[in-house]
């Protein structure tokens, strides 16, 4: 495993999952290390949201499809009373599988901090928990832009779209709030929806991480955004990133 993060107290964890075996795993795996507690378990999104007033946990592991309440309507539900509390916390990391594809989406609108699959490593699991409770959302980059990417697509489609076509009409929205950003904020976002990571960000620009972390949190405070993740959503509803394209397109 991974080593323990230096912390003075455990990162407690709710584990929303409708198939117990999994909720066993999950908590079993991060239960082993020294700074990761399963606090607890929830059978579906009614029951999380009760739980989380029960037992407030910093990061909530849910899947998205449960009965009762599916894991979108919680996840909306939690990330819109932390924006009304002024807090981060609860997180939310979604667990998903590729069939989920159009749900990843509305998960991430919907202010997840970011998403694993239900198949990932034990390794990247405790990492991705330990990186949403430091406030970082693009847990696992690489599979992030392949999976957005495909669910953009898969909306295009059902649209009527052409794949791998930008927005035929960009959000107005966003298109203006891109408009404020600087040159080197608009560079920032184009990679993050690329799927580099602050650390590769850091790398690539000859900067320091503390730099690239500034600018991400100018990035989100311009554009109204809680988390990286929805900054890339953004990148691509936009048109301002592609799915498979190579060039980066600004329109202003």
């Amino acid at each position: 495993m991974a080593a323990a993060a230096e912390l003075n107290e455990s990162i407690r964890i709710l584990v929303a999952d409708d198939q117990g075996v999994i909720r066993m795993g999950l908590a079993m795996i991060l239960d082993h290390e020294p700074d990761l507690t399963t606090v607890a378990q929830a059978e579906n999104g009614e029951e999380a949201l009760r739980l989380i007033e029960q037992y407030d946990p910093d990061v909530v592991l849910m899947d998205i499809r449960m009965p009762v309440m599916d894991g979108l309507v919680a996840t909306e539900r939690i990330t819109t009373a932390n924006r009304e509390a002024g807090r981060a916390r609860p997180a939310v990391l979604v667990l998903t599988t590729f069939d989920d594809e159009a749900y990843v989406l509305a998960a991430v609108r919907a202010g997840a901090s970011g998403f694993l699959l239900k198949d990932t490593d034990p390794d990247l699991l405790v990492s991705a928990v330990r990186a949403v409770y430091r406030g970082d959302s693009l847990v696992d980059p690489a599979s992030t832009r392949v999976l957005l990417e495909r669910c953009m697509e898969l909306e295009r489609q059902v649209d009527g779209g052409t794949p791998n076509a930008a927005p035929a009409q960009p959000d107005p929205r966003w298109v203006g709030l891109l408009s404020q950003l600087s040159e080197r904020e608009r560079e920032i976002l184009v990679w993050m929806a690329r799927g580099l990571s602050n650390r590769d960000l850091a790398t690539k620009l000859f900067v320091s991480e503390t730099t690239i972390k500034t600018h991400v949190s100018s990035v989100l405070s311009k554009l109204g955004l809680s988390s990286r993740v929805q900054a890339v959503v953004v990148a691509y509803e936009a048109g301002v990133v592609r799915p498979g394209e190579a060039d980066v397109r600004w329109d202003s």
